[in-house]
């Protein structure tokens, strides 16, 4: 139960992730700094299974990850989908993404929807990459935004919050309006809207990464983005030659 959505432009990409969840699910860590295979990235941090639903590194790619509802999950013992996409992280390329999932037992994973932003992803250059995992095999698909996860009634909440974006996403599209997209109650609060809000669920974080050349920067919203909720803010500079990586926080 999750939307994403994006905005291309010149020199680089913005990603918006509004996160739903059960009501009695741990609450999630803000971002914190990690570092693997020579690589350092952010990614809020699940407690219940280590992994994370989003991620962005040095190199300047991102990884989003949705839970797709509509496939079959496999009857093998299965590894949290969030530590796939830890394990994902530290990848310079789309073709290292791709290299790692060829290589992986997709079996022992439910079924998921991955979207890979590349690290020269601009509005002038390349587009969003989804691949697929139906339980059965994975595949790349169309990356047409909002992308969408829901565990009800799926194709209504589809409809009802692409409609939603056709509405605030007007030209030009902002930042501004992605957030107030987020934020949104179209057509009413409640399991249809872009912020959820039902008796058993609702959304639980706003994730905001913002790809620019000389850094990413990742802005993190704990609670239901409606709420106005204070934000954490992390950067990371983004690794050149001879360059030391430095990480700010600030609140």
């Amino acid at each position: 139960m999750c939307t994403v959505s994006w905005l291309l432009n010149d020199n680089g990409y913005d990603v918006f992730f509004n996160r739903d969840e059960q009501k009695g699910r741990a609450i999630a860590r803000s971002p914190e700094q990690f570092q693997d295979k020579g690589t350092v990235f952010l990614m809020p941090v699940d407690p219940d299974g280590g992994g994370t639903w989003i991620v962005t590194n040095q190199h300047g790619l991102s990884l989003c990850l949705l839970n797709y509802y509509q496939g079959d999950i496999p009857e093998l013992p299965l590894i949290s989908r969030g530590l796939l996409v830890k394990l994902l992280a530290p990848s310079s390329s789309v073709a290292e993404v791709v290299s790692t999932l060829n290589e992986l037992h997709m079996g022992s994973y439910a079924p998921f929807t991955l979207l890979v932003f590349a690290p020269d992803l601009n509005a002038h250059h390349g587009h969003v990459i989804a691949f697929q995992w139906d339980g059965h095999v994975l595949t790349q698909r169309p990356s047409v935004e909002p992308m969408i996860s829901s565990s009800v009634a799926f194709q209504e909440v589809m409809i009802a919050r692409r409609e939603a974006f056709k509405s605030i996403m007007t030209e030009p599209q902002t930042i501004e309006k992605a957030w107030a997209f987020h934020r949104s109650h179209v057509p009413e609060a409640g399991y249809k809207s872009v912020c959820m809000h039902r008796d058993d669920a609702n959304t639980v974080s706003f994730t905001h990464l913002s790809a620019a050349p000389g850094a990413m920067e990742m802005v993190y919203v704990d609670g239901s983005p409606c709420q106005n909720g204070p934000a954490v803010t992390k950067t990371l500079v983004r690794k050149v030659p001879n360059m030391r990586l430095v990480a700010s926080e600030k609140r």
